[in-house]
C-alpha cells in the first residue's frame, strides 16, 4: 500500500460508512480496482476514524446516556441505552460466528452487485411507509430488536449497515431523521466491536511499523465521516433517500454488466 491508496481508502470509508451505499462494498471494489489488498491493520485505523467521528458528532447524546447510567446504576433504565444494546446483540453474535464464512465466500463483486440492487429496492419500499414516530423516545424495545435483526444482513458486503437499519426504522414508522439518527448511534457499539476485534487479531508490531499510514487513515476517515454525517442529516430532510436508491441500482447494474 502506498500513500495514494491509503488516502483513497480513507476517503471512501469516511464517505460511505454512514451513507446507505455500503462502505465494505466500495472498499472491496476500490481495492480490486487499485490491485491492492485490504490490510487488516489499516482497516482498524479506518474504523477507529469513523467511530471517533460518530462519537464526537453525537457527543451530547452519549453524555446523556452515560450520565443516566451512572445516576441510575443501570444500563437499562435509559430507554435509548437499552435499545442500542438490544439492537447490537444479533449482529455481534452472528458476526463473530460467521466472520470466516463471510471473508471466504461473500466478499466478491458478484455478491456486491446483487445486494446493492436488492437492498436499494428495500430502501425504496421503506420510504413509502408513512412516518408516525418522530423522536428517539418513540422507539420501543421491539422496534430496536427488529432494527437489530435487520442489521445482521449488513454482514453481507453490499447491503449497507446504515441502509438496512434505516430501512427497518422506516418500515417501523420512524421518520427519516429519527431512523437515521438511531442508525448512526447504533454504529457506535457495532463499529466499536469491529475495531476491538481487529485490534486483538492483528500484530501490534504492524500497527507500529506502519504508524504513518494508520494516523493518516484515522485522521482522514474521521474528518470525512464527520462532514458526511452533517451533510446526510440535512440532505435527507430536504431531498430524501431517492438519490442514494438510484445510485445503488445504477452501480449494481453496472457491476452486473461487467461481471456477467
Amino acid at each position: 500500500m502506498n500513500y495514494i491508496e491509503a488516502v483513497l481508502l480513507a476517503i471512501v470509508q469516511g464517505l460511505t460508512e454512514f451513507l446507505p451505499v455500503s462502505s465494505s462494498a466500495h472498499l472491496i471494489l476500490l481495492s480490486d480496482y487499485l490491485g491492492s489488498n485490504q490490510n487488516l491493520f489499516y482497516d482498524v485505523s479506518l474504523h477507529l476514524g469513523t467511530l471517533l467521528a460518530v462519537c464526537f458528532y453525537f457527543r451530547q447524546d452519549l453524555i446523556s446516556i452515560v450520565t443516566s447510567i451512572v445516576e441510575d446504576k443501570s444500563l437499562f433504565k435509559n430507554q435509548l441505552s437499552k435499545n442500542l444494546i438490544i439492537a447490537s446483540i444479533p449482529t455481534l453474535l452472528l458476526g463473530f460466528i460467521l466472520i470466516d464464512f463471510i471473508d471466504l465466500y461473500l466478499r466478491t463483486s458478484e455478491v456486491i452487485a446483487i445486494t446493492t440492487i436488492i437492498f436499494g429496492l428495500v430502501l425504496f419500499f421503506a420510504t413509502l411507509k408513512p412516518s408516525a414516530k418522530k423522536d428517539l423516545d418513540d422507539i420501543s424495545s421491539f422496534d430496536a430488536l427488529i432494527i437489530g435483526l435487520s442489521q445482521v444482513f449488513a454482514l453481507i458486503p453490499g447491503t449497507s449497515r446504515s441502509g438496512v437499519t434505516i430501512s427497518a426504522g422506516l418500515f417501523l414508522g420512524l421518520d427519516n431523521k429519527t431512523a437515521s439518527k438511531f442508525s448512526f448511534l447504533l454504529a457506535i457499539p457495532t463499529i466499536g466491536a469491529i475495531a476491538a476485534y481487529q485490534l486483538v487479531t492483528v500484530d501490534v508490531e504492524y500497527l507500529i511499523e506502519y504508524a504513518q499510514f494508520n494516523l493518516l487513515g484515522i485522521t482522514i476517515s474521521f474528518l470525512i465521516a464527520y462532514g458526511t454525517i452533517e451533510f446526510f442529516i440535512k440532505f435527507i430532510n430536504k431531498i430524501g433517500f431517492m438519490p442514494f436508491i438510484i445510485y445503488r441500482i445504477i452501480l449494481g447494474l453496472i457491476l452486473i454488466y461487467f461481471l456477467f
